[in-house]
């Protein structure tokens, strides 16, 4: 079965660590972060809820059930446009098979 999920906004290190403190979003976190943020075992809790609730469907995506889904509870989450066009996919499932060194019919 295949799921997706995303944890929405959650407070972990990613921006520091990656885009860093003074960049743009780095900015934004320091402002924004104790209110937009939420903490980081929230943002885990629509990945966990792929993984383990039996209520969780193959081909489902989910997220954060408030604000946007940037903050919440896992539900349902809106597939973004991009995400469903075939093209991208074919090409990922291609370059993926690629750098995994596998070929699957």
């Amino acid at each position: 079965m295949s799921i997706a999920a995303h944890p929405g906004i959650s407070r972990t290190d990613l921006i520091p660590n990656g885009a860093g403190r003074n960049s743009a979003m780095g900015i934004v976190r320091r402002i924004l972060g104790p209110i937009m943020f939420q903490p980081a075992a929230q943002g885990a809790l629509p990945t966990l809820f792929a993984a383990t609730d039996p209520q969780a469907k193959g081909g489902g995506y989910y997220g954060p059930d408030r604000f946007s889904e940037t903050r919440g509870f896992p539900t349902a989450a809106k597939i973004p446009p991009q995400a469903e066009d075939s093209r991208v996919a074919a090409r990922l499932w291609d370059v993926s098979e690629g750098l995994a060194g596998v070929s699957f019919s």
